[in-house]
């Protein structure tokens, strides 16, 4: 199977943000083994997951990593999933996934493209949990410091708190989607300011109450720059294969000092990236960031730009910030918190969905 085989096969089945954001920097190699669950939204028969060896968005200030960095050569050891009622649950049944046939799989420094499991049957239904474990080699490797789900790293046999390990980039299922809605976004879209394991950001609350026929990819990742998706690297690429993308970037831009003028032209090049490969894009203005002085006013500048020239570019624009933010003139301060809470983000999905429905862009 083919990577272009693989999207027209599989979209996701769950709504949590997963990326890959850091490189393990060990001398030597090292080997982990870490488990994590991650709750299905929809269910179906035949599962895939995606991995890839680059780095999707820059760090905090771009001292550890930056976009589109590449991992080193490492190797995944072992990979099995099982299904569970519940998180933290012991599957009864575990089932091993293979590359190409093959149990382990080294990976290289050289490979740019994502790559896949070789497909395995479940039967999953809606709200099972996918517990997936792994056990891998190597001195750097990607991994999701801020995943918004708890993750376990086994320690002889304990099981302890820990990050480092490899994340699916997609929990892929192939069950019949007319509509693959894509969130590209920061920590805000990814869900950062929820409770672990919730899913209450406001990406999974739309996946829920969205037909069945649409599938969502949470591709939202904390730190993220629309500079890093203007690089137009395998972060944007994945965004690329969704039929329906909502961009909602800014806020790291403006918390590192770039100036509004680079801000637009940046989200310019992103909107006529997705356009020119055959997507539909949702334009959202910036959320409030409870920013003041000069990063304020370069707020509202990109928001005025975003409501007017950039919209003109989109296929439809969500005033995200307005269901955020609190009435003029404090349309820059929070009313749920920077990182909204499970409140802020209820009220966000409900005034996505209720808009979405008047404008007839999703199936609902």
């Amino acid at each position: 199977m083919t990577l272009d085989e693989f999207y027209r096969t599989f979209s996701s089945d769950s709504a949590t943000g997963s990326a890959n954001q850091l490189v393990t920097a060990d001398k030597e190699p090292v080997t982990r083994k870490g488990r994590v669950w991650f709750r299905l939204t929809r269910g179906g028969e035949n599962y895939s997951l995606l991995f890839s060896n680059r780095v999707d968005s820059t760090y905090d200030d771009g001292s550890i990593s930056t976009a589109n960095d590449a991992g080193g050569d490492w190797e995944i050891l072992s990979l099995r999933v099982g299904l569970c009622e519940n998180r933290g649950d012991e599957p009864e049944l575990w089932h091993r996934l293979t590359f190409g046939g093959e149990s382990a799989r080294k990976v290289y420094a050289s490979e740019a493209e994502p790559f896949f499991t070789d497909p395995v049957r479940l039967d999953a239904k809606a709200g099972d949990y996918l517990c997936y474990e792994i056990e891998v080699r190597g001195a750097r490797y990607p991994y999701h410091d801020e995943i918004v789900l708890k993750i376990l790293l086994g320690n002889g046999e304990r099981w302890v708190p820990g990050r480092k390990i490899p994340v699916p980039l997609m929990i892929g299922c192939d069950r019949p989607v007319e509509t693959k809605l894509g969130f590209l976004g920061d920590s805000i879209t990814q869900g950062c300011g929820t409770v672990y394991d919730s899913y209450t950001h406001w990406a999974a609350k739309i996946a829920e109450a969205l037909d069945p026929s649409c599938s969502v990819w949470d591709l939202g990742i904390g730190f993220a720059r629309a500079k890093d998706a203007a690089t137009d690297g395998g972060w944007l690429a994945r965004a690329k294969r969704c039929g329906v993308v909502s961009v909602c970037l800014g806020v790291n831009d403006l918390c590192r000092d770039r100036g509004a003028d680079e801000i637009i032209a940046d989200l310019r090049v992103i909107i006529r990236a997705l356009k020119a490969a055959g997507c539909r894009v949702i334009l959202f203005t910036v959320p409030p960031f409870d920013f003041t002085d000069e990063r304020k006013d370069r707020w509202y500048a990109v928001n005025a730009a975003v409501r007017s020239d950039l919209a003109c570019e989109a296929d439809a624009l969500f005033d995200f910030a307005a269901v955020l933010g609190r009435p003029a003139p404090n349309e820059h301060l929070s009313v749920y918190g920077g990182h909204p809470n499970a409140e802020g983000c209820a009220a966000a999905a409900k005034a996505f969905l209720a808009w979405a429905k008047e404008k007839e862009i999703l199936p609902l």
